[in-house]
């Protein structure tokens, strides 16, 4: 590579003005996410590829790098969005499952339209997790009981990870969570089979061993008294639930 090629890497001065306006374009829209702005998010982006000038500098014309950008934009999303408070699995899940459908996609009109359910995915996603927890070591609690919730989770354990006693720990987790450990650990793992039974191809009974239930019996008993019906009706009416994405 010679340095004429990489100095127009570096510095490509012909389209200066124009990556200025991309770079404005994040971060306000990365920032309006981060409020839980959804149909501002969604206008700005709209506005944004409205114009041929803009859609032609993240892409050149070519599909593929299109698909390239918005998976990046996905990837700046989801790192600020665990900055913002949401859990490091859930927005990471939703970048993981981002990047595959917008990979699948075989036109901009695909290509764009993904890029919009994206948005007011990361976008809900963060207005849902506003009310978010400001004691750090329930934080700390609430990351470590997302990342393991797979795990035989007990009260000593996380309490331990979050350097506090089980008594003050269930007291500060109830005042933070208005509910208690026990709760929000049944309340987590169905939020997770949630996103699972309508993002993959799991198995019911994979995805009860996946989320810490010993049987998928149990699983559907606690499924059903969450949400009023079972597993396998909630994975039958997925397009019109927010799980997806």
């Amino acid at each position: 590579m010679n340095n004429a090629i990489i100095e127009n890497i570096c510095y490509p001065r012909p389209n200066a003005e124009v990556l200025h306006t991309v770079y404005d374009f994040e971060i306000t829209l990365i920032n309006t996410i981060l409020n839980g702005q959804v149909e501002k998010a969604l206008n700005l982006y709209h506005k944004f590829f409205a114009l041929e000038s803009n859609y032609t500098a993240v892409s050149n014309n070519d599909i593929h790098i299109l698909k390239t950008y918005l998976i990046s934009v996905s990837m700046l999303i989801s790192h600020r969005v665990i900055q913002k408070g949401v859990s490091t699995y859930s927005s990471k899940s939703k970048y993981q499952a981002f990047a595959k459908a917008i990979h699948k996609t075989s036109s901009k009109i695909e290509a764009l339209n993904m890029g919009k359910t994206m948005v007011t995915a990361y976008a809900t996603q963060v207005k849902k997790s506003l009310n978010k927890v400001d004691n750090i070591s329930i934080r700390r609690a609430i990351d470590y009981i997302l990342n393991n919730l797979g795990e035989t989770l007990t009260l000593e354990e996380v309490a331990n990870h979050a350097n506090l006693s089980k008594c003050y720990f269930c007291t500060q987790f109830k005042k933070e969570m208005k509910m208690s450990f026990t709760d929000y650990l049944s309340h987590a793992r169905i939020e997770k089979s949630k996103y699972l039974l309508c993002n993959s191809n799991k198995s019911i009974l994979d995805i009860a061993i996946l989320i810490g239930f010993n049987s998928q019996s149990y699983f559907t008993t606690q499924f059903k008294k969450y949400t009023g019906v079972s597993p396998k009706e909630f994975r039958a009416k997925k397009e019109d639930n927010e799980y997806v994405f």
